[in-house]
């Protein structure tokens, strides 16, 4: 079932299927905001208040609403070409995708939400249908330039944090791991990379890795003390790489797993390039694939 809605102050679109119900605002970036089981339980990190902390086109990510599940596209740090049709064009923090406003339009039991590009010859398609199992969600962006457009996806996927929560990948134990970034006075090779360890606001280490070898099977889940699993599967062909976030409360005294799976890794096109991983969409041609959201 598709209806529309407000979610806090935003115009907002539900997608509900028999198992879970997403809300997704189609003037912000087209964004996840919120991922509830049928029962109401939030899955996903949600800011308290009222009113929706938007994020202007030059604004800065993190000082917005940032949480929930973002599309980063075309980049997560900013990025600025050296060379090629866009030199010296800045690709914006966390991406531009979760910058615009989305036209939406409604076929049957799905929902489209469309975005022209502001600074790039891009256009950031998203369709959402529900599922028996939960959603299905199909992404694509098209470059209409005449050259290949350096770029990476990744879902930025912010959920909620609870104790006993684990997050599960087909990555072995030993699998090596890179790190992006942790709180000072902790050691990242010594914390935990499926769990967290406990909440402890403006203290709790918050880290992020990622996996430095293409994922074997695209899929990844988390599972909850009470049994539950949210599992998230999709082509590990179109998307190789995952980075995992895990923030037990120095950022923004919250508390949250985000994993992130990406078409590469790094955080943005020119550090992914210079570690050797490289990603562009064709000239002419179309990024996608889809994804799958499933509660059991």
């Amino acid at each position: 079932m598709i209806t529309r809605a407000t979610y806090k102050n935003r115009p907002a679109v539900i997608v509900e299927s028999p198992v879970l119900r997403a809300t997704f605002l189609p003037e912000d970036g087209g964004k996840m905001a919120s991922l509830k089981t049928a029962k109401g339980k939030e899955l996903l990190l949600v800011k308290k208040g009222e009113t929706y902390q938007t994020l202007d086109f030059d604004g800065d990510y993190v000082s917005s609403e940032c949480s929930a599940f973002d599309d980063m596209c075309p980049t997560i740090d900013p990025y600025t070409p050296l060379t090629g049709a866009h030199q010296g064009v800045t690709y914006p923090d966390h991406g531009e995708a979760c910058r615009l406003s989305y036209e939406v339009q409604t076929e049957g039991n799905a929902v489209a939400f469309t975005a022209k590009s502001k600074l790039f010859p891009l256009t950031y398609r998203k369709t959402v249908t529900p599922t028996e199992s939960g959603l299905s969600v199909f992404y694509a962006v098209e470059n209409a330039g005449a050259e290949a457009f350096p770029f990476l996806w990744a879902g930025h996927i912010m959920l909620q944090g609870e104790d006993g929560m684990v997050i599960r990948t087909p990555f072995d134990d030993d699998a090596e791991t890179a790190p992006c970034f942790c709180t000072k006075g902790y050691d990242i090779s010594t914390l935990p990379k499926n769990r967290l360890t406990g909440f402890n606001p403006g203290k709790g280490a918050a880290y992020k890795f990622y996996y430095t070898q293409k994922i074997k099977e695209g899929k990844f889940s988390v599972t909850y003390a009470d049994g539950k699993e949210l599992t998230f599967t999709y082509d590990g062909e179109k998307v190789p790489y995952l980075g995992v976030w895990l923030n037990n409360g120095e950022f923004q005294d919250i508390y949250n797993i985000a994993p992130e799976p990406c078409t590469i890794p790094f955080d943005a096109p020119d550090k992914a390039e210079k570690r050797g991983y490289y990603g562009a969409i064709p000239a002419k041609g179309t990024f996608e694939f889809a994804l799958q959201i499933t509660l059991k």
